[in-house]
Protein backbone atom coordinates (compact mmCIF):
# COMPACT_ATOMS: atom_id res chain seq x y z
CA UNK A 1 0.00 0.00 0.00
CA UNK A 2 1.49 3.48 -1.02
CA UNK A 3 1.85 5.88 1.81
CA UNK A 4 1.01 9.81 1.97
CA UNK A 5 4.10 11.89 1.26
CA UNK A 6 2.81 13.76 4.20
CA UNK A 7 2.26 10.73 7.10
CA UNK A 8 6.02 9.99 6.09
CA UNK A 9 7.27 13.02 7.29
CA UNK A 10 9.67 13.54 10.32
CA UNK A 11 10.69 9.60 9.90
CA UNK A 12 14.47 10.52 9.91
CA UNK A 13 14.42 14.56 10.71
CA UNK A 14 13.01 14.59 13.71
CA UNK A 15 11.20 17.62 12.58
CA UNK A 16 7.59 19.07 12.73
CA UNK A 17 7.63 19.00 9.01
CA UNK A 18 3.89 18.99 8.57
CA UNK A 19 3.63 22.15 10.55
CA UNK A 20 6.15 23.58 8.64
CA UNK A 21 4.26 23.12 5.33
CA UNK A 22 1.13 24.21 7.08
CA UNK A 23 2.81 26.90 8.34
CA UNK A 24 4.47 27.91 4.81
CA UNK A 25 1.25 27.17 2.85
CA UNK A 26 -1.11 29.18 5.09
CA UNK A 27 1.27 32.33 4.78
CA UNK A 28 1.28 32.35 1.12
CA UNK A 29 -2.52 31.64 1.19
CA UNK A 30 -2.54 34.70 3.02
CA UNK A 31 -0.70 37.03 1.41
CA UNK A 32 -2.16 36.66 -2.03
CA UNK A 33 -5.84 35.87 -1.10
CA UNK A 34 -6.71 38.88 1.63
CA UNK A 35 -5.79 41.80 -0.50
CA UNK A 36 -8.39 40.00 -2.98
CA UNK A 37 -10.77 39.34 -0.17
CA UNK A 38 -10.69 42.90 1.03
CA UNK A 39 -11.12 43.78 -2.73
CA UNK A 40 -14.24 41.14 -2.83
CA UNK A 41 -15.77 43.30 0.11
CA UNK A 42 -15.54 46.77 -1.16
CA UNK A 43 -16.94 46.13 -4.34
CA UNK A 44 -19.74 44.24 -2.47
CA UNK A 45 -20.90 46.99 -0.45
CA UNK A 46 -20.64 48.99 -3.68
CA UNK A 47 -22.62 46.95 -5.37
CA UNK A 48 -25.12 47.18 -2.82
CA UNK A 49 -25.21 50.75 -2.07
CA UNK A 50 -25.35 51.45 -5.74
CA UNK A 51 -28.37 49.03 -5.67
CA UNK A 52 -29.92 50.62 -3.10
CA UNK A 53 -29.95 54.00 -4.85
CA UNK A 54 -31.12 52.34 -8.26
CA UNK A 55 -34.11 50.92 -6.65
CA UNK A 56 -34.90 54.54 -4.66
CA UNK A 57 -35.10 56.42 -8.29
CA UNK A 58 -37.26 53.32 -9.67
CA UNK A 59 -39.48 53.95 -7.02
CA UNK A 60 -40.15 57.56 -7.06
CA UNK A 61 -40.42 57.20 -10.44
CA UNK A 62 -42.92 54.07 -10.10
CA UNK A 63 -44.96 56.41 -7.34
CA UNK A 64 -45.44 59.48 -9.32
CA UNK A 65 -46.03 57.29 -11.97
CA UNK A 66 -48.76 55.75 -10.35
CA UNK A 67 -50.28 59.53 -9.21
CA UNK A 68 -49.97 60.93 -13.08
CA UNK A 69 -51.89 57.94 -14.61
CA UNK A 70 -54.72 57.97 -11.90
CA UNK A 71 -55.64 61.50 -13.31
CA UNK A 72 -55.25 62.58 -9.84
CA UNK A 73 -52.89 65.71 -11.48
CA UNK A 74 -54.78 65.74 -14.52
CA UNK A 75 -58.13 67.50 -15.26
CA UNK A 76 -60.86 65.84 -12.54
CA UNK A 77 -64.33 64.62 -14.47
CA UNK A 78 -67.65 65.57 -12.65
CA UNK A 79 -71.04 65.00 -12.96
CA UNK A 80 -73.45 67.59 -11.27
CA UNK A 81 -76.11 64.34 -11.39
CA UNK A 82 -75.69 60.34 -10.16
CA UNK A 83 -78.01 59.51 -13.37
CA UNK A 84 -74.58 59.72 -15.59
CA UNK A 85 -71.19 58.83 -14.33
CA UNK A 86 -68.13 60.16 -15.73
CA UNK A 87 -64.86 58.27 -15.58
CA UNK A 88 -61.40 59.02 -16.82
CA UNK A 89 -59.80 57.10 -20.13
CA UNK A 90 -56.34 57.32 -20.98
CA UNK A 91 -55.12 60.89 -19.93
CA UNK A 92 -58.01 62.42 -19.67
CA UNK A 93 -59.73 65.19 -21.65
CA UNK A 94 -57.61 67.15 -23.52
CA UNK A 95 -58.69 70.91 -21.88
CA UNK A 96 -61.47 72.27 -19.00
CA UNK A 97 -64.92 71.55 -20.00
CA UNK A 98 -68.13 72.44 -18.84
CA UNK A 99 -71.30 71.06 -20.66
CA UNK A 100 -75.00 70.65 -20.25
CA UNK A 101 -76.54 67.52 -20.68
CA UNK A 102 -79.82 65.94 -20.80
CA UNK A 103 -81.32 62.01 -20.90
CA UNK A 104 -84.03 61.39 -22.77
CA UNK A 105 -83.57 57.77 -23.53
CA UNK A 106 -81.50 54.97 -22.15
CA UNK A 107 -80.43 52.39 -24.56
CA UNK A 108 -81.74 49.00 -24.20
CA UNK A 109 -81.89 45.63 -25.80
CA UNK A 110 -84.71 43.24 -27.23
CA UNK A 111 -86.13 40.86 -24.88
CA UNK A 112 -88.31 37.80 -26.34
CA UNK A 113 -90.07 35.60 -24.15
CA UNK A 114 -91.64 31.72 -24.88
CA UNK A 115 -94.90 30.57 -23.57
CA UNK A 116 -94.84 28.64 -20.76
CA UNK A 117 -93.89 24.85 -21.02
CA UNK A 118 -95.03 22.42 -18.77
CA UNK A 119 -92.50 20.14 -17.05
CA UNK A 120 -90.23 22.78 -16.22
CA UNK A 121 -86.77 23.51 -17.20
CA UNK A 122 -86.35 19.75 -17.90
CA UNK A 123 -89.11 19.76 -20.43
CA UNK A 124 -87.51 18.33 -24.56
CA UNK A 125 -87.73 20.93 -26.61
CA UNK A 126 -87.42 18.97 -29.71
CA UNK A 127 -84.16 18.33 -31.84
CA UNK A 128 -82.84 20.53 -34.40
CA UNK A 129 -81.50 24.26 -35.73
CA UNK A 130 -82.83 27.69 -34.55
CA UNK A 131 -80.50 30.40 -36.43
CA UNK A 132 -80.11 33.71 -35.15
CA UNK A 133 -79.85 36.65 -36.85
CA UNK A 134 -78.98 40.33 -35.78
CA UNK A 135 -80.13 43.39 -37.49
CA UNK A 136 -82.90 46.45 -37.18
CA UNK A 137 -86.25 45.95 -36.46
CA UNK A 138 -89.04 48.29 -37.61
CA UNK A 139 -92.26 48.11 -36.53
CA UNK A 140 -95.44 48.29 -38.61
CA UNK A 141 -98.80 49.33 -38.69
CA UNK A 142 -100.88 48.13 -37.14
CA UNK A 143 -98.91 45.25 -36.37
CA UNK A 144 -95.62 43.01 -37.55
CA UNK A 145 -92.35 44.24 -37.67
CA UNK A 146 -89.80 44.51 -41.02
CA UNK A 147 -86.21 43.01 -40.14
CA UNK A 148 -82.96 44.44 -41.75
CA UNK A 149 -79.76 41.80 -40.77
CA UNK A 150 -76.88 43.65 -39.91
CA UNK A 151 -73.19 42.97 -40.65
CA UNK A 152 -72.98 40.12 -38.01
CA UNK A 153 -72.82 36.87 -39.56
CA UNK A 154 -76.12 34.77 -38.60
CA UNK A 155 -75.47 32.00 -35.26
CA UNK A 156 -77.04 28.46 -36.01
CA UNK A 157 -77.90 26.54 -32.30
CA UNK A 158 -78.10 23.04 -32.88
CA UNK A 159 -79.94 20.97 -30.67
CA UNK A 160 -79.69 17.09 -29.98
CA UNK A 161 -80.20 14.12 -27.99
CA UNK A 162 -77.82 15.40 -25.60
CA UNK A 163 -78.80 19.49 -25.21
CA UNK A 164 -82.74 18.68 -25.99
CA UNK A 165 -84.20 20.29 -22.94
CA UNK A 166 -85.45 23.84 -22.03
CA UNK A 167 -82.22 24.30 -19.79
CA UNK A 168 -80.19 22.90 -22.76
CA UNK A 169 -81.79 25.07 -25.20
CA UNK A 170 -80.54 28.05 -22.89
CA UNK A 171 -77.25 26.94 -22.42
CA UNK A 172 -76.38 26.13 -25.93
CA UNK A 173 -78.03 30.06 -26.69
CA UNK A 174 -75.66 31.41 -23.80
CA UNK A 175 -72.68 29.64 -25.03
CA UNK A 176 -72.37 30.64 -28.69
CA UNK A 177 -71.19 33.69 -30.08
CA UNK A 178 -74.97 35.54 -30.88
CA UNK A 179 -74.38 37.83 -28.15
CA UNK A 180 -78.16 36.94 -26.66
CA UNK A 181 -78.53 36.09 -22.86
CA UNK A 182 -81.24 33.23 -22.26
CA UNK A 183 -82.45 32.85 -18.99
CA UNK A 184 -84.88 29.95 -17.42
CA UNK A 185 -87.99 31.65 -15.87
CA UNK A 186 -90.25 28.95 -13.50
CA UNK A 187 -93.61 29.45 -11.58
CA UNK A 188 -96.22 26.49 -10.60
CA UNK A 189 -94.37 23.57 -12.82
CA UNK A 190 -93.82 25.81 -15.81
CA UNK A 191 -90.98 27.64 -17.35
CA UNK A 192 -90.32 30.22 -19.73
CA UNK A 193 -87.71 31.06 -22.12
CA UNK A 194 -86.15 34.62 -21.67
CA UNK A 195 -83.89 36.09 -24.29
CA UNK A 196 -82.50 39.47 -24.57
CA UNK A 197 -80.05 40.97 -27.03
CA UNK A 198 -77.37 43.61 -25.90
CA UNK A 199 -78.04 47.10 -25.97
CA UNK A 200 -78.39 49.34 -29.27
CA UNK A 201 -81.38 49.51 -32.29
CA UNK A 202 -79.14 47.58 -34.33
CA UNK A 203 -78.89 44.67 -31.62
CA UNK A 204 -81.93 43.50 -32.41
CA UNK A 205 -82.51 39.86 -33.63
CA UNK A 206 -84.47 37.43 -35.01
CA UNK A 207 -84.98 33.38 -34.74
CA UNK A 208 -86.08 31.09 -37.42
CA UNK A 209 -86.66 27.47 -36.64
CA UNK A 210 -85.60 24.42 -38.01
CA UNK A 211 -86.81 21.36 -36.11
CA UNK A 212 -85.87 17.83 -37.30
CA UNK A 213 -88.47 15.72 -34.94
CA UNK A 214 -92.45 15.46 -34.65
CA UNK A 215 -94.52 16.51 -32.76
CA UNK A 216 -93.91 20.57 -30.81
CA UNK A 217 -90.61 21.68 -31.40
CA UNK A 218 -88.23 23.88 -32.08
CA UNK A 219 -90.90 25.71 -34.05
CA UNK A 220 -92.61 27.51 -30.42
CA UNK A 221 -89.44 29.25 -30.67
CA UNK A 222 -89.67 30.77 -33.86
CA UNK A 223 -89.38 34.84 -34.41
CA UNK A 224 -89.15 36.32 -37.68
CA UNK A 225 -91.55 38.66 -39.82
CA UNK A 226 -94.98 37.14 -40.08
CA UNK A 227 -94.30 34.19 -37.34
CA UNK A 228 -93.95 36.06 -33.96
CA UNK A 229 -94.45 32.89 -32.03
CA UNK A 230 -91.92 34.71 -28.82
CA UNK A 231 -93.53 37.44 -27.53
CA UNK A 232 -91.81 40.98 -28.36
CA UNK A 233 -91.17 42.38 -24.32
CA UNK A 234 -89.06 45.44 -25.27
CA UNK A 235 -87.20 46.93 -28.27
CA UNK A 236 -83.90 47.10 -28.93
CA UNK A 237 -83.37 51.17 -28.78
CA UNK A 238 -80.74 53.34 -28.78
CA UNK A 239 -79.70 56.22 -25.77
CA UNK A 240 -80.99 59.85 -26.96
CA UNK A 241 -79.58 62.69 -25.08
CA UNK A 242 -77.90 66.01 -25.97
CA UNK A 243 -74.75 67.76 -25.32
CA UNK A 244 -75.10 71.52 -24.88
CA UNK A 245 -78.54 71.09 -26.65
CA UNK A 246 -77.07 68.99 -29.58
CA UNK A 247 -79.25 65.98 -30.00
CA UNK A 248 -77.29 62.92 -30.06
CA UNK A 249 -78.11 59.22 -30.44
CA UNK A 250 -75.57 55.63 -29.37
CA UNK A 251 -75.99 52.57 -29.23
CA UNK A 252 -74.98 52.05 -25.60
CA UNK A 253 -75.32 53.64 -22.10
CA UNK A 254 -71.52 53.27 -22.13
CA UNK A 255 -70.45 56.13 -24.13
CA UNK A 256 -66.56 56.74 -25.13
CA UNK A 257 -66.47 58.69 -28.02
CA UNK A 258 -68.80 61.49 -26.97
CA UNK A 259 -66.20 63.48 -24.91
CA UNK A 260 -62.70 63.06 -25.64
CA UNK A 261 -60.75 61.26 -22.71
CA UNK A 262 -63.25 60.90 -20.94
CA UNK A 263 -66.32 58.11 -20.34
CA UNK A 264 -69.77 58.29 -19.59
CA UNK A 265 -72.50 55.80 -18.14
CA UNK A 266 -76.29 56.66 -18.48
CA UNK A 267 -77.50 55.56 -15.23
CA UNK A 268 -81.47 56.92 -16.06
CA UNK A 269 -83.38 60.03 -17.98
CA UNK A 270 -82.34 63.27 -16.40
CA UNK A 271 -82.17 66.97 -17.69
CA UNK A 272 -79.90 70.07 -16.55
CA UNK A 273 -76.98 68.02 -15.66
CA UNK A 274 -73.89 69.24 -15.93
CA UNK A 275 -70.03 67.58 -17.09
CA UNK A 276 -67.02 69.72 -16.19
CA UNK A 277 -63.42 68.80 -16.70
CA UNK A 278 -61.26 71.06 -14.42
CA UNK A 279 -57.96 70.40 -12.72
CA UNK A 280 -57.58 70.40 -8.89
CA UNK A 281 -54.00 72.51 -7.48
CA UNK A 282 -54.33 71.08 -4.01
CA UNK A 283 -53.88 67.53 -5.72
CA UNK A 284 -51.08 69.39 -7.74
CA UNK A 285 -49.60 70.79 -4.70
CA UNK A 286 -49.57 67.46 -2.49
CA UNK A 287 -48.24 65.59 -5.01
CA UNK A 288 -45.15 67.47 -5.87
CA UNK A 289 -45.21 68.42 -1.85
CA UNK A 290 -44.53 64.80 -1.70
CA UNK A 291 -41.86 64.61 -4.94
CA UNK A 292 -40.02 67.18 -3.58
CA UNK A 293 -39.48 65.33 0.24
CA UNK A 294 -38.54 61.60 -1.72
CA UNK A 295 -36.00 63.75 -3.88
CA UNK A 296 -34.60 65.54 -0.71
CA UNK A 297 -34.46 61.59 1.30
CA UNK A 298 -32.43 60.95 -1.94
CA UNK A 299 -30.32 62.83 -1.57
CA UNK A 300 -29.44 62.60 2.26
CA UNK A 301 -29.36 58.49 1.08
CA UNK A 302 -26.46 59.49 -1.01
CA UNK A 303 -24.63 61.59 1.08
CA UNK A 304 -24.94 58.62 3.75
CA UNK A 305 -23.56 56.39 1.44
CA UNK A 306 -20.08 59.03 0.15
CA UNK A 307 -19.68 60.16 3.90
CA UNK A 308 -16.09 60.78 4.66
CA UNK A 309 -14.12 58.52 7.50
CA UNK A 310 -14.35 60.67 10.28
CA UNK A 311 -13.70 60.16 14.32
CA UNK A 312 -12.37 56.63 13.86
CA UNK A 313 -16.07 55.53 11.63
CA UNK A 314 -15.37 53.91 8.57
CA UNK A 315 -16.40 55.64 5.54
CA UNK A 316 -19.12 54.93 3.39
CA UNK A 317 -19.27 52.54 0.86
CA UNK A 318 -19.51 54.86 -2.16
CA UNK A 319 -17.26 57.72 -0.59
CA UNK A 320 -14.59 57.61 -3.38
CA UNK A 321 -17.62 56.97 -6.11
CA UNK A 322 -17.60 59.23 -8.96
CA UNK A 323 -21.09 57.43 -10.20
CA UNK A 324 -22.86 58.04 -6.44
CA UNK A 325 -21.36 62.11 -7.12
CA UNK A 326 -22.45 61.96 -10.51
CA UNK A 327 -26.06 60.95 -9.41
CA UNK A 328 -26.64 63.60 -6.67
CA UNK A 329 -25.30 66.20 -9.38
CA UNK A 330 -28.15 64.90 -12.08
CA UNK A 331 -30.99 64.99 -9.04
CA UNK A 332 -30.16 68.90 -8.40
CA UNK A 333 -30.04 69.35 -11.87
CA UNK A 334 -33.58 68.54 -12.05
CA UNK A 335 -34.74 71.50 -10.37
CA UNK A 336 -33.35 74.31 -13.24
CA UNK A 337 -33.55 71.91 -16.10
CA UNK A 338 -36.26 72.82 -18.28
CA UNK A 339 -38.30 70.11 -19.98
CA UNK A 340 -39.37 70.65 -23.55
CA UNK A 341 -42.42 68.17 -23.25
CA UNK A 342 -43.76 70.62 -20.97
CA UNK A 343 -43.21 73.79 -22.81
CA UNK A 344 -40.22 74.51 -21.29
CA UNK A 345 -41.56 74.64 -17.55
CA UNK A 346 -38.59 73.47 -14.55
CA UNK A 347 -39.50 72.60 -11.10
CA UNK A 348 -38.09 75.63 -10.28
CA UNK A 349 -41.13 77.39 -11.73
CA UNK A 350 -43.51 75.82 -9.27
CA UNK A 351 -41.40 76.48 -6.07
CA UNK A 352 -38.59 73.86 -5.96
CA UNK A 353 -35.49 75.00 -4.79
CA UNK A 354 -32.17 73.62 -3.41
CA UNK A 355 -31.22 75.82 -0.19
CA UNK A 356 -27.50 76.65 0.61
CA UNK A 357 -27.43 73.34 3.19
CA UNK A 358 -28.05 71.38 -0.59
CA UNK A 359 -31.55 70.61 1.22
CA UNK A 360 -34.66 70.45 -1.93
CA UNK A 361 -37.82 72.31 -0.58
CA UNK A 362 -40.82 73.42 -2.60
CA UNK A 363 -42.85 76.91 -1.98
CA UNK A 364 -46.01 76.64 -1.90
CA UNK A 365 -47.03 80.16 -2.11
CA UNK A 366 -45.39 79.91 -5.50
CA UNK A 367 -46.92 76.89 -6.76
CA UNK A 368 -50.16 78.59 -5.67
CA UNK A 369 -49.23 81.64 -7.94
CA UNK A 370 -48.70 79.67 -10.97
CA UNK A 371 -51.29 80.71 -14.05
CA UNK A 372 -53.83 77.71 -14.80
CA UNK A 373 -52.77 77.76 -17.91
CA UNK A 374 -49.52 76.25 -16.97
CA UNK A 375 -51.08 73.86 -14.78
CA UNK A 376 -51.11 71.14 -18.05
CA UNK A 377 -47.53 72.20 -18.16
CA UNK A 378 -47.13 70.81 -14.98
CA UNK A 379 -48.66 67.82 -15.19
CA UNK A 380 -46.59 67.32 -18.26
CA UNK A 381 -43.26 67.85 -16.69
CA UNK A 382 -44.15 65.56 -14.12
CA UNK A 383 -45.48 62.88 -16.14
CA UNK A 384 -41.59 63.41 -18.43
CA UNK A 385 -39.69 62.59 -15.52
CA UNK A 386 -41.73 59.08 -14.57
CA UNK A 387 -40.82 58.10 -18.50
CA UNK A 388 -38.54 55.01 -19.23
CA UNK A 389 -35.06 55.80 -19.60
CA UNK A 390 -34.06 57.29 -22.78
CA UNK A 391 -30.48 58.78 -23.63
CA UNK A 392 -31.97 61.86 -25.21
CA UNK A 393 -34.04 61.96 -21.82
CA UNK A 394 -32.02 62.99 -19.06
CA UNK A 395 -34.45 64.53 -16.78
CA UNK A 396 -35.90 61.43 -16.45
CA UNK A 397 -35.48 59.27 -12.91
CA UNK A 398 -35.46 55.95 -14.71
CA UNK A 399 -32.45 57.17 -17.02
CA UNK A 400 -30.71 58.85 -13.93
CA UNK A 401 -31.65 55.05 -12.19
CA UNK A 402 -29.65 53.86 -15.37
CA UNK A 403 -26.55 55.71 -14.29
CA UNK A 404 -26.32 53.22 -11.36
CA UNK A 405 -27.14 50.56 -13.02
CA UNK A 406 -24.51 51.01 -15.71
CA UNK A 407 -21.95 51.64 -13.09
CA UNK A 408 -23.30 48.22 -10.92
CA UNK A 409 -23.05 46.38 -14.03
CA UNK A 410 -19.25 47.15 -13.92
CA UNK A 411 -18.47 46.44 -10.58
CA UNK A 412 -19.89 42.84 -10.76
CA UNK A 413 -18.01 42.36 -13.77
CA UNK A 414 -14.73 43.24 -11.44
CA UNK A 415 -16.10 40.81 -8.73
CA UNK A 416 -16.52 38.42 -10.84
CA UNK A 417 -12.74 38.44 -12.02
CA UNK A 418 -11.73 38.96 -8.43
CA UNK A 419 -13.46 35.61 -7.25
CA UNK A 420 -11.61 33.74 -10.61
CA UNK A 421 -8.18 35.11 -9.15
CA UNK A 422 -9.46 33.99 -5.83
CA UNK A 423 -9.98 30.29 -7.39
CA UNK A 424 -6.37 30.96 -8.87
CA UNK A 425 -5.03 31.27 -5.70
CA UNK A 426 -6.31 28.12 -4.41
CA UNK A 427 -4.80 25.85 -7.02
CA UNK A 428 -1.53 27.59 -6.60
CA UNK A 429 -1.42 27.01 -2.82
CA UNK A 430 -2.40 23.49 -3.36
CA UNK A 431 0.89 22.89 -6.17
CA UNK A 432 2.59 24.50 -3.20
CA UNK A 433 1.71 22.20 -0.68
CA UNK A 434 2.80 19.12 -2.94
CA UNK A 435 5.64 20.62 -4.05
CA UNK A 436 6.74 21.41 -0.17
CA UNK A 437 5.63 18.14 1.16
CA UNK A 438 7.73 16.41 -1.49
CA UNK A 439 10.59 18.53 -0.69
CA UNK A 440 10.32 18.02 2.81
CA UNK A 441 9.56 14.14 2.24
CA UNK A 442 12.99 13.78 0.40
CA UNK A 443 14.74 15.53 3.06
CA UNK A 444 13.34 13.16 5.72
CA UNK A 445 14.56 10.18 3.47
CA UNK A 446 18.22 11.93 3.44
CA UNK A 447 18.36 12.27 6.66
CA UNK A 448 16.91 9.05 7.51
CA UNK A 449 20.04 7.70 5.41
CA UNK A 450 22.48 9.59 6.40
CA UNK A 451 21.95 8.57 10.18
CA UNK A 452 22.15 4.87 9.33
CA UNK A 453 25.33 5.34 7.61
CA UNK A 454 26.39 7.43 10.79
CA UNK A 455 25.32 4.12 13.05
CA UNK A 456 27.36 2.03 10.90
CA UNK A 457 30.34 3.99 11.55
CA UNK A 458 29.93 4.39 14.91
CA UNK A 459 29.65 0.76 15.04
CA UNK A 460 32.62 0.68 12.90
CA UNK A 461 34.53 3.20 14.99
CA UNK A 462 33.53 0.83 18.70
CA UNK A 463 34.87 -2.67 16.92
CA UNK A 464 38.22 -0.68 16.52
CA UNK A 465 38.46 -0.05 20.20
CA UNK A 466 37.51 -3.20 21.46
CA UNK A 467 39.98 -4.60 18.90
CA UNK A 468 43.04 -2.63 20.55
CA UNK A 469 41.63 -3.22 23.83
Amino acid sequence: MATNALTALNAGSGLDSRALVDGLVGVERSSKSEPINRKLETLNARISALGQLRSALTGIATSLDTRVRSGELGLQLASSDSAISIERIGTGPAGALASGVAVTVLAGGQRLSSAAISGGASAAVGEGTLTIITGRRTPLAPSGFSFAGGAAPSVNINITSANNSLQGLAAAINASDAGITASIIASQGNATLVLRGPEGADNAFIISAAPTGVGPGLERFNHTPGAETLVHGEAARNAELSVDGVAVTRGSNRIDDLIPGARLTLRRPASGMAITAARDGQALSGALADFTGTLQAMRQLIGDFRRPSANGDAPGPLATDATARLLDQRITRLVTAAVPQANGLRLADLGVSVARDGSITVDAARLANLPPTRLGDAEALLREMTGAARADRPNRLQSIAQIAGTASDGLVRQREAATRDLAKVDVQVAALRTLLTRQFSAMDTAVAQSRAVGAQLNQLVDSWFRAEA
